[in-house]
């Protein structure tokens, strides 16, 4: 993996085929070694690639196009293992687990928005990494004195709602994060697509869904509101490491945006050397602070992110397979017969839009991952060019389906992070626990964007 991530960097500077021939042997070769990694969500994505090669090699397809295909694999495989490298560096950063106490020991009052916002922040800067860490502070928290004096309902419900909130706020991810993987899988399949399209877009509706999630998160603790239950505190001071990683985010966004507009990259291009370059800068400020050095902090981080590389098979062949799948599915899909028979069934915009957010979602609870279905329905549905069906609202449809599934699906590695930690089925924590919030916020996104689409605006 580490020789797919430093050609990966190498053939956006240098255009060699050998280097990308290289990177796709150690790509498949470890994917080979990781297979007993691999759930349904990765088994399905990967074997539809196989059948999508097989297909196209039958019916001749140029090479130029399964060199594109290979290459956007490659970068889709690194990516997820760059955003890893944070994750490293964020593990020996004491400002982390500063910021992990002081929202996981809000009084009731305040406990579901700081640890939404919390999960969202934790997710925006070392994605599953934030998720996991919240998660198990909440889980740990139950084992406090004061916890463990509750009547057991009310110890369950304190549980369930501190993890449906750092869930969703993680889910949020999809709506606008620059970092986040559905921002990249559309930036890849719609390259007429500007981040600035729909990010500002989604993160004024995540918003909506906070609010959202805390009226269900208010209805479901009122029964618990006369029981003089004891109120936790924060531990003094810990507030410095919540500001800490929000100046982290800002810091690494600052740095992305600052690369585009300064130097020949594009937006993901920056992305890719920013992300290891500030981990890198922030395991040194850590090991200068907190430990013997720079160099000792660097060490750290670094042993970390290599150690983490041989557990990232899952994840790694999801990302590889919605590189490679789109690109190779639009050669050998009849997209003029497609696009007639779209029009045929008299189909206007918004309902192509719509059924795109429920597409995005429906296949993701049979185990498709929604970067694979998003990266597939986005280049379609480009692709198509159905009037009134623009870039910018097949993103925004396939984000807010992304965004309610994520915590929905028991095939979805969120949700079986989740389980693990919690001691919860990932079908309990979806279906039942999240289920009547999931469906709210996908209705208040579809409401939302056939608003959109009907007054003109996008």
């Amino acid at each position: 993996m580490a020789v797919v991530m430093l050609t990966t960097l190498l053939l956006i500077v240098v255009e060699s085929r050998l280097l990308t021939l290289l990177a796709t042997a150690a790509l498949v070769s470890f994917l080979m070694l990781g297979w007993r990694q691999f759930r349904v969500g990765t088994w399905v994505p990967l074997l539809l690639c196989g059948g999508a090669l097989a297909l196209a090699l039958w019916r001749g397809v140029a090479a130029a196009t399964l060199w594109q295909a290979v290459e956007r694999m490659l970068f889709l495989a690194s990516l997820i293992a760059m955003l890893g490298t944070l994750r490293s560096a964020a593990a020996i950063a004491p400002e982390v687990r500063q910021a992990g106490l002081f929202l996981t020991n809000q009084p009731a009052s305040h406990r579901y928005l700081s640890m939404t916002f919390g999960g969202h922040l934790f997710g925006v800067l070392i994605n599953f990494g934030g998720l996991a860490l919240l998660l198990d502070l909440a889980r740990r928290s139950m084992s406090d004195e004061s916890a463990t004096r509750l009547p057991a309902p009310a110890r369950e419900a304190r549980l369930r709602r501190m993890s449906m909130a750092v869930i969703r706020g993680f889910s949020m991810i999809s709506l606008w994060s620059p970092f986040g993987f559905a921002t990249n899988a559309l930036l890849i399949s719609l390259p007429g697509l500007s981040y600035m399209d729909f990010g500002p877009i989604g993160f004024a509706m995540s918003f909506v869904f906070v609010a959202i999630g805390w009226g269900f998160d208010r209805l479901e603790g009122r029964r618990f509101q006369r029981l003089g239950l004891p109120r936790p505190s924060p531990p003094p001071g810990s507030w410095r490491g919540a500001v800490a990683l929000v100046g982290h985010v800002l810091a690494l966004g600052a740095a992305v945006f600052a690369g585009e507009a300064l130097t020949p990259l594009g937006f993901q291009q920056a992305l890719i050397f920013a992300v290891p370059g500030y981990a890198l800068v922030w395991a040194a400020v850590t090991g200068h602070r907190a430990m013997d050095g720079a160099a000792a902090g660097v060490g750290a981080a670094v042993r970390a992110a290599w150690t983490r590389l041989s557990d990232l098979g899952a994840e790694v062949g999801v990302f590889a397979a919605a590189g490679f799948l789109p690109v190779v599915l639009l050669e050998i899909l009849p997209t003029t017969p497609l696009r007639a028979g779209v029009l045929a069934l008299g189909l206007g915009p918004v309902a192509l839009a719509l059924g795109l957010s429920l597409g995005v979602v429906g296949m993701a609870l049979v185990g498709v991952n929604p970067i694979v279905s998003a990266s597939v329905f986005g280049t379609l549905a480009s692709q198509l060019a159905v009037p009134g069906l623009s870039d910018t609202a097949i993103a925004l449809a396939i984000t807010g389906g992304w965004t309610a599934v994520i915590g929905l699906s028991p095939f979805i590695t969120t949700l079986v992070i989740a389980a693990t930690i919690v001691g919860r089925g990932s079908h309990v924590i979806g279906l039942v626990w999240n289920g009547p919030y999931c469906a709210a916020i996908l209705t208040t996104w579809m409401i939302f964007l056939a608003t959109l689409m009907l007054a003109g605006w996008i």
